[in-house]
């Protein structure tokens, strides 16, 4: 069995730029700030968002950090891990749902092998995490489906990107889903299982598998942890 801890929870920072002025929203939560965000970009020329993930540690057999985050979490995801007790040598893997450079930039720090679909590496965002992935030991998972730990398997979720994947991890609270961005910026849709899009077909087979898992609790990339 293994414990889920949230190292650094998800939020998104909403700003809008008028007359030389930043202002920025005090609402960080997600999806209330991406809903803030498409009525700020009705209303201003200039509108931007920074938005970090949930990233989560895993402790179990294995001592697992999934999606790091952006290059600017570097240091507070270590902060998190000495609050705990941990230091960076002590992490076994880290795990990328995805590619994407707010999933997978603040790896530098950890210098632990790192665990990503090798559909991934041939994507176009891997331009801009590549150079640095490629500095650390790959674990390039391929297939379908499988295992990186007893007690956490993997499985290809598609719809957000080709390569993406989502994890079940075994507690004793039951099973916890890490799905990455497969699910957001809301979960409307998800509750509903009716995906909207030019991807709505692959996200409809890839949350057919996580509710196929049967979690107790899913972890979103950009939203709070909730039951399904």
């Amino acid at each position: 069995m293994y414990e889920v801890d949230i190292l650094i929870p998800t939020a998104r920072f909403v700003f809008s730029v008028e007359e030389g002025c930043a202002r920025v929203l005090p609402e960080f939560r997600s999806p209330e700030a991406f809903e803030e965000y498409r009525r700020l970009r009705a209303e201003h020329p200039v509108v931007g968002m920074t938005t970090f993930p949930n990233t989560v540690l895993l402790r179990g057999a294995r001592t697992i950090v999934v999606d790091p985050g952006l290059p600017l979490q570097n240091e507070p995801v270590v902060r998190a891990l000495e609050a705990r007790g941990l230091a960076p040598g002590d992490i076994d893997l880290v795990v990328l749902t995805h590619a994407h450079l707010d999933h997978a930039g603040a790896c530098a720090d950890l210098m632990a092998p790192v665990a990503v679909h090798e559909l991934e590496t041939r994507s176009p965002s891997w331009v801009l995490v590549g150079g640095l992935l490629e500095l650390l030991p790959l674990e390039r998972l391929s297939g379908e489906e499988g295992e990186l730990a007893p007690g956490v398997a993997w499985t290809r979720t598609p719809g957000h990107c080709d390569g993406h994947i989502s994890l079940r991890v075994d507690t004793a609270e039951g099973p916890v889903v890490l799905c990455g961005d497969t699910i957001g910026p809301g979960r409307a849709e998800f509750d509903a299982m009716l995906p909207s899009g030019p991807a709505a077909a692959e996200l409809l087979g890839s949350w057919q598998r996580i509710r196929a898992w049967e979690p107790a609790t899913v972890i979103a990339g950009h939203l709070a942890p909730f039951a399904p």
